[in-house]
């Protein structure tokens, strides 16, 4: 071997032995790691499972809290379209509502006296212009609770009919806003009815039947013009 081969290996030697890592005490300083590191474990670690069950606690405990405190909330809060609820500040004071009045009219009465009121000559009389359902209040929530059979006359024109009890089967509000529509249209002076009012007369009269022109104008004549 060359001296200058000689010369190249002692800086070798000599990186070794000055305290540097040869080879070998690598690979015996990677062993050493390799038995202290620690070995994989089966089935579930315990820190994540703790971390689930905390995480659905706080959903839990969540859902909860919205829940009593969300005011009751409705998601047709950002309907536009959808009816608006009123805040429930105690019992709500019944106003004639002269547009359902209409309504029902049409469906109940309108058969007979028309939807313009004026009925059919010589068969169903007309209300429109007509003193039978303005003036006292009383008359007319009788007739449509209990019905009205018999001849009566209506400007002078007379009629034989048999109005049905229609107000029978219906709540007192929806009485009271059919009475009020027919009282205020078509030209009619007379003033709106009050449910409470319905609700009365119904108790007072009972489950009675129909009553006779005569009979009804004994107790509440008409009021003249």
């Amino acid at each position: 071997m060359s001296q200058h081969s000689q010369n190249n290996d002692k800086p070798n030697r000599s990186f070794g032995e000055q305290g540097n890592l040869s080879d070998s005490r690598l690979v015996e300083i990677h062993s050493h790691l390799a038995r202290d590191k620690e070995e994989p474990a089966e089935g579930f670690s315990m820190l994540p499972i703790v971390i689930v069950f905390i995480f659905c606690g706080f959903g839990f405990w969540a859902g909860v809290y919205l829940t009593r405190n969300s005011g009751e909330f409705s998601a047709s809060t950002f309907d536009l379209d959808a009816p608006k609820l009123v805040a429930n500040m105690g019992p709500m004071v019944f106003e004639p509502d002269l547009v359902k009045g209409e309504k029902l009219y049409i469906q109940n009465c309108a058969a007979c006296h028309q939807a313009t009121g004026l009925g059919v000559a010589g068969a169903f009389p007309p209300i429109a212009g007509s003193a039978w359902p303005v003036g006292n209040e009383e008359r007319v929530i009788k007739i449509v609770l209990a019905g009205l059979a018999g001849e009566i006359e209506v400007n002078g024109q007379k009629y034989v009919g048999n109005m049905s009890n229609i107000g029978a089967g219906l709540k007192d509000a929806q009485v009271a806003n059919i009475i009020s529509y027919v009282r205020s249209a078509w030209g009619n002076q007379g003033g709106p009815v009050m449910d409470t009012k319905v609700a009365e007369v119904r108790k007072a009269i009972g489950a009675r039947g129909q009553y006779s022109g005569k009979e009804i104008l004994d107790q509440h004549p008409l009021e003249s013009k």
